[in-house]
């Protein structure tokens, strides 16, 4: 199921995915309980997939629940600051500016603090959050504050360019 899940997520055709996503969000409840780590990470993957597919009210309520485990169970890990980011980045699709702004920019500078804890395949999810910084300060039409994410988000652009030698 996370197979197939990952390959219809690797080619954008994230209506197909939201399936794998919700039966896979049963089964690791039933197998794990609705308060695990592993139960919140399939919260994370839904909520996320909900979002590639703009669907942030729908996103919002699985993202709360997902915080509220992470921050009960690993409250310092980059899992948990990630979660604080896309909850911010449902709410900003909904326009709900100044709740996403304080979740958005807890979530990218937890995940900074955290960059060397995390794992290679979960590093995107730092230009992720910047994105989402962005998106925040242009539709808000703050222009310095964009600029300056922007710029930020050059830089985590520039530092992943292989370097020539």
């Amino acid at each position: 199921m996370n197979s197939l899940a990952a390959v219809y997520d690797a080619v954008k055709q994230f209506d197909k995915t939201e399936l794998l996503h919700r039966e896979r969000l049963a089964l690791v409840k039933q197998k794990s309980g609705g308060d695990s780590p592993a139960y919140a990470g399939a919260l994370a993957s839904l909520g996320l997939n909900l979002l590639h597919q703009k669907k942030g009210t729908d996103a919002e309520p699985l993202l709360r629940e997902c915080l509220a485990i992470r921050e009960q169970k690993e409250p310092d890990a980059w899992t948990t600051f990630n979660t604080k980011s896309l909850l911010g980045g449902a709410l900003l699709g909904q326009k709900k500016y100044a709740d996403a702004e304080p979740l958005l920019l807890a979530g990218y500078e937890g995940m900074k603090q955290r960059e060397k804890t995390i794992p290679a395949q979960g590093k995107v999810r730092i230009p992720e959050a910047i994105e989402r910084l962005v998106q925040l300060y242009v539709a808000t039409d703050k222009k310095e504050e964009s600029a300056k994410w922007r710029k930020e988000l050059e830089a985590t652009k520039e530092d992943k360019k292989p370097s020539i030698k």
